[in-house]
């Protein structure tokens, strides 16, 4: 079974929730369908592509750190600019700590927004994180906050963009070291693109690029240890595809 009939099988498999997903108008199932035949096949086209610059940006301080040692044989810059030069490029250690699921997640909807003109970018705080500027959201509610109005707990128009938020039709991007082991605030509905990337000899490697959609039950909810510890939500790789090892 190919990518994108095992996606859209989950789909079918989500039909409930989504015929349940407010508002119920918008016919979630035949919209998330619709995505996804079109988003996993672009996905799948670009997957080496992707993966390869996902590597060359992580990488690109080891590397020129590399070059360095090469070319400073034959410069003829004067000593305190080599020695501020270098001072700079030791600090790549320190950002090389500091490489999270977030900042390898903006590369790669950096990446996708590049190439995909379709594809339009939701709020940090929002998700999903991607959604196609081809389908028509005006059905939606507007988004408000407790206090200025009844909070949207559903779909919504969020911001003066109008962007889409909570809408089981995006796409959802996370990354993770080594596996897929995700943590999050919620459960969200709808499709999910997990990059993971592992570190051998200071430089990254994208070790996979997978595809799975999810409905609230793939998701397995932490008991909370306090009454004001917030409650979280995770998943792993079980019900992910692989785009890359095929």
């Amino acid at each position: 079974m190919g990518v994108l009939e095992a996606i859209l099988g989950q789909v079918d498999a989500a039909a409930t929730e989504l015929a349940g997903y407010e508002p119920s108008c918008m016919n979630w199932l035949e919209r998330a369908c619709t995505v996804a035949r079109w988003v996993v096949p672009a996905l799948d086209a670009c997957a080496e592509e992707l993966t390869q610059y996902a590597e060359d940006v992580l990488n690109a301080p080891a590397k020129l750190r590399r070059m360095w040692t090469e070319l400073k044989q034959c410069t003829d810059a004067p000593t305190s600019s080599i020695q501020a030069f270098e001072r700079l490029l030791s600090l790549d250690d320190v950002l090389r700590e500091s490489v999270t699921g977030e900042v390898v997640s903006k590369v790669v909807t950096g990446f996708l927004m590049d190439r995909h003109l379709e594809f339009r970018s939701n709020g940090r705080s929002d998700y999903p994180d991607l959604f196609l500027n081809t389908l028509d959201y005006t059905g939606l509610a507007a988004f408000a906050r407790k206090g200025v109005g009844p909070m949207q707990y559903g779909a919504a128009l969020k911001g003066k963009e109008r962007r889409p938020v909570r809408v089981p039709d995006g796409l959802e991007i996370k990354t993770c070291r080594k596996a897929i082991r995700v943590d999050c605030h919620n459960c969200h509905v709808g499709l999910h693109l997990i990059l993971v990337f592992a570190e051998e000899k200071r430089l990254f490697r994208v070790t996979d690029l997978a595809l799975g959609f999810l409905k609230a039950a793939d998701y397995r909810e932490s008991g909370r240890n306090t009454t004001t510890t917030t409650v979280k939500f995770s998943f792993n790789g079980d019900r992910f595809h692989s785009l890359m090892h095929r």
